[in-house]
């Protein structure tokens, strides 16, 4: 019987961490200079991470790939109730592996909304934070209506030892249960605590970044967008963002996958991870009629917004995630409008491996991105 992997150490040495961000290199999009990094030993420079193929992505892959084509393109997600229930079960399990994080305190506690009702938030810290450091303020992923705080405590235990600075998350109100823009709204006022109570966090309000990952990262959009002017916010770092969800075309966005590249080999096999989000992208029309918006707006479209007088960005993808078109897309707007932007792209790697801290050597990777990103523009 095949032995089971372990979840109580990374799966990756130090050494292959190392490894991994020794491939990185530089191409040049239409002046947009991307960092593109992969696995070595992936097999070829785009081929997929092998991690990714034991994982419920690559699964998932593997059976999609018997299916015919016209059935493949037809695919759409089912938010009922009961797929909406299984939807959110996906997106609360826990799939980090321990990485020997040590002294990491972590703190609950409520931020009252407006409507008085007490937003749950984590603080990460340990005795290593020195007074007046920087804070990371994180919104979770979940495809607007899934998504909690624990399945990325790992990620944030090892951000905090290695670059000492404060974490707070944030678990937002989630559609339909809660009308939008509740959760828009829910993030912003953690924003405002956080400033207002920087002497109790230990933080310098003057260096707060937010931070979030898939729909995570249109909210740390968001905040970004509506503290511009103020200094309320920093810098954005924005991972495998859901920035332009109605797909609206223009130069630099296009609908479709026509323009991924994939290892040959693996052609089909790679269509079928970039199809997953692709499917989730394609159902937002469904999503939106459940959080309750109609088009694009101020809230929730940030690839609709004027860019100008945006915080410095760092953005982040998948190579193989139909989202790394919002993220390449929303970094030219970004460059365009005169904000400096860093972009990593991961060759091989799909949506979402934040969460997956000590299983994929990307989300130690982009954790370091993440903290030198701070570092530079604190």
């Amino acid at each position: 019987m095949k032995k089971k992997k372990s979840w109580d150490h990374k799966w990756y040495t130090d050494e292959f961490l190392r490894a991994l961000q020794a491939t990185a290199r530089v191409r040049v999009e239409h002046g947009l200079e991307i960092v593109e990094k992969y696995a070595p030993d992936a097999g070829s420079d785009i081929a997929i991470d092998p991690r990714l193929l034991g994982g419920p992505m690559g699964r998932t892959a593997k059976r999609m790939v018997l299916l015919p084509d016209f059935l493949l393109d037809r695919l759409r997600m089912r938010l009922n109730e009961r797929g909406l229930a299984d939807f959110r079960r996906g997106c609360d399990r826990i799939a980090s592996a321990a990485c020997g994080t040590r002294d990491i305190q972590m703190e609950d506690g409520y931020v009252t909304a407006q409507d008085a009702f007490p937003i749950p938030i984590r603080i990460y810290r340990s005795g290593a934070c020195a007074p007046g450091c920087a804070c990371l303020y994180f919104m979770h992923g979940g495809g607007f209506v899934g998504g909690s705080i624990p399945p990325y405590d790992e990620a944030w235990k090892v951000f905090v030892e290695k670059f000492h600075m404060v974490v707070v998350s944030v678990a937002y109100r989630l559609p339909p249960e809660h009308p939008y823009p509740t959760l828009y709204e829910d993030c912003w006022q953690v924003l405002m605590w956080i400033a207002r109570n920087a002497g109790r966090l230990g933080i310098d309000p003057a260096r707060i970044f937010a931070a979030g990952d898939s729909a995570g990262g249109n909210l740390a959009q968001y905040c970004a967008y509506r503290a511009r002017g103020t200094g309320l916010v920093r810098g954005q770092l924005l991972l495998y963002g859901a920035l332009n969800p109605f797909g609206v075309e223009d130069r630099y966005y296009r609908a479709g996958s026509a323009d991924f590249i994939y290892e040959p080999r693996q052609r089909r096999l790679s269509r079928c991870i970039t199809r997953q989000t692709e499917m989730l992208a394609g159902s937002f029309e469904q999503l939106a009629s459940m959080l309750g918006v109609s088009g694009p707006d101020l809230w929730c479209s940030p690839y609709t917004r004027d860019p100008a007088g945006q915080p410095p960005a760092f953005l982040s993808a998948g190579a193989l995630d139909y989202l790394k078109k919002d993220t390449l897309a929303w970094a030219h707007k970004l460059r365009d409008a005169g904000v400096p932007v860093r972009v990593v792209l991961y060759n091989g790697m799909g949506h979402g491996y934040l969460n997956a801290m000590g299983v994929f050597p990307q989300a130690e990777d982009v954790v370091e991105e993440m903290g030198r990103f701070i570092r530079q523009y604190s």
